[in-house]
């Protein structure tokens, strides 16, 4: 049987451990928030993928995403006409991947989001182009149909 003080202590390790950034704890070389090296991304991914405040935002067209993408990524085109816009819904509390194909778009849609008083935000250095040349898995079909991956996730 659990007392009132073994109850209280439960509550309270339980209340620290949900109140703790994903990422506390973690090795001294996470990365800060803004352009990150493929390496760094690994691990981004490693700790937060699964966290629900967290999003992997890729930001290409439908035929280069269909060509190759990240699994777990979401869609957001930045030659789409509504692409401004659509950035301007996104929760900005949450943090975010970003990556497109050899970063160039990526670069511009960090300064946007930076504007737009998005804070937690993360720049895949070399877009999936630095991904693959690493040899890190990729994932071929669109992303809201079925796909075929080249490995798990890191």
């Amino acid at each position: 049987m659990v007392t009132g003080v073994g109850l209280f202590l439960i509550v309270s390790m339980l209340a620290g451990c949900l109140s703790a950034p994903p990422f506390e704890g973690v090795a001294e070389d996470f990365p800060d928030y803004g352009l990150i090296s493929p390496e760094q991304a690994v691990t981004v991914l490693r700790v937060l993928a699964d966290e629900p405040e967290f999003v992997l935002l890729d930001i290409r067209t439908a035929p280069e995403i269909a060509e190759s993408h990240l699994s777990g990524a979401v869609a957001l085109d930045f030659y789409s006409p509504t692409f401004h816009d659509n950035l301007t819904e996104l929760e900005r509390e949450i943090t975010y991947l970003i990556y497109c194909r050899t970063g160039n778009r990526t670069g511009k849609t960090m300064r946007s989001m930076e504007a737009l008083g998005f804070e937690k935000v993360f720049d895949l250095d070399g877009g999936i182009r630095a991904w693959t040349n690493r040899g890190y898995p990729v994932c071929t079909g669109s992303l809201d149909a079925e796909h075929t991956c080249s490995g798990e996730r890191p």
